[in-house]
This record gives C-alpha cells, sequence and structure tokens, in this order.
C-alpha cells in the first residue's frame, strides 16, 4: 500500500464491509421477533451494501480521481473480493459437516465473485462515466 496505491486500502475496507453487512444482517434477520422485522434486516442489507457501492465510486472519483475505467475495477475488486469472502464463509456457517458441504463450498468461491464483480465494474463503469460528464459540465 504505496502512495502510488491509494486506492488498495479503500479497497479491502469495502470489501470486509460486505460480508460483515451480510452476516451481521443475517444474524439479526434470523432472531427478528416478527416476519415483518425480518424483512427489514433483510433489506437493510441491500442499503448498507448499496451505501458502501456508492460511496467507493464516489470515493474514487473525487477523491482519488481515479479514471472511470480504473475506479470501475477498484469497486468490481471491491465487490468481488466481498463476494469471495461471503460465499467462504457461507458455506462454513450453515454447511459445515454436511454431506454437501465440499460441492457447495467450490461452486460458491470461484462463482460468486464473477456473478457479483461483472456487474459492479459495468454499473461502477456507467456511473464514473456519468459522474465525470457531469462534472466536467460544472
Amino acid at each position: 500500500m504505496t502512495a502510488r496505491n491509494p486506492w488498495i486500502r479503500p479497497m479491502l475496507l469495502v470489501a470486509v464491509a460486505y460480508p460483515v453487512i451480510g452476516i451481521v444482517t443475517a444474524e439479526l434477520s434470523s432472531v427478528a421477533s416478527s416476519p415483518r422485522m425480518s424483512t427489514v434486516w433483510r433489506l437493510s442489507a441491500w442499503v448498507l451494501s448499496l451505501i458502501a457501492f456508492v460511496s467507493h465510486v464516489l470515493y474514487e472519483q473525487f477523491r482519488l480521481r481515479s479514471g472511470v475505467r480504473a475506479g470501475a475495477t477498484h469497486v468490481a475488486m471491491a465487490v468481488a473480493l466481498g463476494a469471495f469472502l461471503l460465499a467462504a464463509a457461507g458455506p462454513v456457517r450453515s454447511h459445515w459437516g454436511a454431506a454437501d458441504f465440499w460441492r457447495v463450498s467450490v461452486l460458491s468461491l470461484p462463482l460468486w465473485p464473477i456473478l457479483t464483480g461483472v456487474p459492479a465494474f459495468l454499473a461502477a463503469l456507467v456511473a464514473g462515466a456519468v459522474l465525470r460528464r457531469l462534472g466536467r459540465r460544472a
């Protein structure tokens, strides 16, 4: 994490935030007092993850002044790493000792980062381009 790579620390921070958000809200949802409250906790995971994503895109564009493609790559890397960590934690939490543990783990570890990282790259690319264009007009 040198001065040449100021994007690494925020990328790692956001990458860790995604599974923390997912695990904490899932746990709160499982102990919720009502189905409605359980739904609130599940939706809060989506909202908090969206806030982390948008904050990361804005940080890349305005604080680090990353190029659109580089910023989108950093954001997608955070999403993919977060998905990998969540995929690693998920089977351990829910399938430990089950007969299908390895099948679930082997499939989720490579698939989750791809299935989340690619759309995240595209969304961050579009958002970065829009922000860049709006910044030029201002």
